[in-house]
């Protein structure tokens, strides 16, 4: 079951959401799961969350939620004070420690700047936790974290993987004010008589820390070793591979899985969002054409995409709404370039496909030229329900791209954590193997790659 969720950009480059109204969807979706499937709540074995990373959720010391506006991933607010600390002498010493460059995206610097901006609110807070670790805390009371989510701080030591003193003194915020780190597949606490009143769960229903959703949709499409890469098209779009340790590239970023390894990856901050704003804003015509024939309204726009040819007539989108991590900056803006009195919504839907994908084919060429080898690309997320976007995406990058029969991946990978520690599956990637199912596979088309390249 699922709730679409709205984010408000109160000022470019900010992005916010309420935790309280993430965990009224919880509590709706899974009373709904309950009714639907008829599974009594005694056979549940475990519960696993994903979600969202990057964001700061603050509660105090009795639990209360303190803010209903909480930075989320994309949230680019503290780009100033991160082109602060990377004038800094001791920023390249920082990096190795991290195993990751400084950007705006990670969790370290969201919670400096509100200790600048919002003196009070920081000083209120007695925990900052993420968007998943704060449903795990309604739903057990538990206050915990686990790798994937302490990787993407830059606070978290890569070779310990501790929260690190050095880093949080570097950054000048209070250690003391995060969660304690844990396996992802550890369970943390059990369902409250509380939360069990509220959704319907058994209580004393064990509860894993769960994963980022980035990480859990990896574990689920099987990127569990070396040669296998990812492309997520959710609202991002993240291209990555399995490592063993970071990948130490300034282009790119680690995270570590919710396994032991690690995940070097290259991301644009708005890959399907992309689609999702141009729909929303333009194409109105559209939605109420799929409210009337119980089409959805992206498949009418593939269907118009469909009908142009590779190339987009010519017109060309650079996908930085909200700005750029790594391979650009905070301040870059999405365009539209190349448009004529013929460029019509199929061609624009197109060039947003196309565009995304070469967006993300940068980090693939870094990716190769680091030594690391790319066989066949599993692509996941919303994006991968359009049988044309992933064709776009093995003719630009010019491999096998491979879809899986459900693309709610974070989904999979949090259940198949929960079945780790309810003992159902002996480790995660024994527990993937058995859940994963290939829908599709999209072959590179040789005649389009010269214009593709």
């Amino acid at each position: 079951a699922s709730t679409p969720q709205d984010m408000q950009t109160p000022r470019p480059g900010w992005a916010e959401q309420d935790p309280q109204v993430w965990w009224d969807s919880v509590v709706a979706n899974i009373r709904r799961v309950l009714a639907e499937t008829g599974v009594p709540p005694r056979e549940i074995l475990g519960i696993g969350v994903s979600g969202q990373m990057h964001g700061t959720v603050p509660i105090d010391t009795t639990g209360e939620l303190l803010s209903h506006a909480v930075q989320l991933w994309c949230d680019k607010r503290s780009a100033g004070l991160v082109d602060e600390f990377k004038s800094r002498p001791e920023v390249a010493h920082a990096y190795r420690i991290a195993g990751s460059p400084p950007v705006a995206n990670w969790v370290g610097f969201k919670i400096k700047w509100l200790q600048v901006h919002q003196p009070d609110l920081y000083r209120q807070t007695w925990k900052f936790v993420l968007p998943k670790d704060f449903i795990n805390f309604k739903l057990t009371g538990a206050v915990a974290t686990d790798y994937s989510e302490a990787s993407g701080s830059f606070l978290m030591d890569a070779q310990t993987k501790t929260w690190s003193q050095e880093l949080a003194a570097m950054i000048g915020i209070d250690i003391g004010k995060l969660p304690d780190i844990h396996p992802s597949s550890k369970v943390i606490g059990r369902v409250t008589a509380e939360a069990a009143t509220l959704t319907g769960l058994a209580e004393g229903t064990p509860v894993v820390a769960g994963g980022g959703d980035m990480l859990c949709t990896l574990l689920a499409a099987g990127i569990i070793r070396p040669g296998c890469a990812s492309d997520i098209t959710g609202s991002s779009g993240l291209f990555s591979v399995y490592a063993e340790m970071p990948v130490l590239d300034p282009r790119l970023m680690n995270l570590h899985h919710v396994i032991p390894g690690w995940i070097p990856f290259g991301v644009t901050d708005s890959g399907g969002a992309s689609l999702k704003w141009f729909r929303d804003s333009f194409c109105q015509s559209e939605i109420a054409e799929a409210q009337r024939t119980g089409r959805k309204t992206y498949s009418i726009l593939d269907a118009l995409a469909a009908e142009i040819e590779p190339g987009a007539e010519g017109v060309l989108y650079f996908p930085y709404l909200m700005g750029e991590r790594t391979l650009g900056t905070p301040y870059a803006r999405g365009v539209f370039f190349g448009i004529t009195h013929r460029t019509g919504k199929g061609a624009l839907v197109r060039a947003i496909m196309e565009g995304v994908t070469f967006e993300l084919r940068r980090t693939l060429e870094i990716i190769e030229g680091a030594g690391q080898r790319v066989d066949v690309v599993y692509h996941s997320g919303g994006g991968a329900y359009s049988d044309l976007w992933s064709q776009i995406k093995a003719d630009i990058y010019g491999k096998k791209v491979v879809t899986f029969e459900t693309s709610e991946g974070g989904i999979l990978g949090s259940a198949i954590l929960a079945g780790v520690g309810a003992g159902v599956y002996e480790d995660a990637a024994s527990g993937a193997a058995r859940c994963l199912r290939v829908a599709k596979e999209f072959e590179p088309r040789v005649e389009w790659r010269e214009r593709y390249d």
